[in-house]
């Protein structure tokens, strides 16, 4: 008799997301994996991309929510939903840019989280649309970033963090390591939540043989906007504090002090005359930065969740 599959709950965020969230649950469709189930929590979208997700994509469970609580609360909230609602065996945290490009992507993940009870989280291949790769894992090498996927990552391998766009998270996990840390609005919280499940005893494993396309870093991308710098600088301050140590801290602290100045127009290329912008908003952005260096300070230390029952 053929093992059952474990269920797992597919968690998608969408705040105004269009087209891009129908073609991440349009592509979605075609994952061969049996058991598992797409939730969709609108962090209070002005879009109508609900009512669209609603009427194209009746089998999805549509969760509202009147306002935009930021990634991170909305993924802990999405989690606490779906244990409480579905007990699954695994979560998978889905960006809404995410497209499906292999049928069997899922199951080569469960695969290997299932070879072992320590395995607690794997993340794939992640490449751009034109073919370049993003982050897969951690301890890549900075300037390896960006290369064309010829095939070179085609392996499993046991790594300290992986990117988070496309994340499977087995829910031992969380009920041992709790939800996400709300200290990040967004980022870089995928690689903060695999590095405390490793200090909680937990494996992470990055898993080539799963491929996805991840169409980008729209919020990373939009960092010339003051209202995302201010995110970023905190979030990066509070990792490197946490992870890196005190020194490390001041170091990242006054990388994010120089971006209250300027900041590359894209970010995944190298800085160049022609890649570079000016914030005439800087005395702003100043501001932003001593208030957010404060927070920093005296925050690092504490992981910040919500009031969420199944994840305490």
């Amino acid at each position: 008799m053929k093992k059952k599959q474990p269920l797992v709950c597919i968690v998608i965020l969408n705040w105004n997301g269009g087209e891009t969230t129908l073609n991440c649950l349009k592509s979605l469709r075609k994952t061969s994996y049996k058991n598992y189930k797409v939730i969709i929590l609108d962090n209070g979208s002005s879009d109508k991309s609900p009512d669209k997700i609603a009427k194209k994509f009746k089998e999805i469970d549509l969760v509202r929510l009147d306002e935009n609580i930021g990634y991170t609360a909305g993924i802990n909230y999405s989690w606490n939903y779906c244990l409480k609602k579905y007990d699954p065996k695994y979560v998978v945290n889905m960006n809404n840019d995410i497209i499906t490009v292999q049928k069997d992507w899922l199951d080569l993940m469960v695969k290997e989280l299932e070879k072992d009870k320590l395995r607690g989280i794997c993340g794939n291949k992640l490449v751009f649309p034109d073919g370049r790769l993003q982050l897969l894992y951690l301890d890549r090498k900075p300037e390896d970033y960006l290369e064309k996927d010829k095939g070179q990552y085609d392996f499993v391998k046991e790594v300290s963090a992986v990117g988070g766009a496309n994340l499977l998270i087995k829910v031992d996990v969380i009920k041992k390591v709790g939800g996400t840390d709300e200290n990040y609005f967004y980022g870089p919280d995928d690689i903060d939540y695999c590095l405390r499940a490793r200090k909680a005893g937990f494996k992470i494993v990055y898993n080539g043989l799963s491929k996805s396309e991840h169409i980008g870093s729209f919020s990373y991308l939009s960092s010339s906007k003051d209202f995302i710098y201010k995110h970023q600088s905190y979030g990066q301050m509070v990792f490197w504090f946490r992870h890196h140590g005190f020194l490390n801290g001041i170091k990242m602290s006054l990388r994010q002090l120089s971006r209250a100045f300027f900041t590359r127009k894209d970010p995944f290329k190298k800085i160049s005359t022609k890649n570079i912008y000016f914030h005439r908003s800087f005395l702003k952005r100043i501001g932003m930065f001593i208030i957010s260096f404060i927070l920093a300070i005296k925050n690092y230390r504490r992981v910040m969740v919500g009031d969420y029952p199944e994840l305490k």
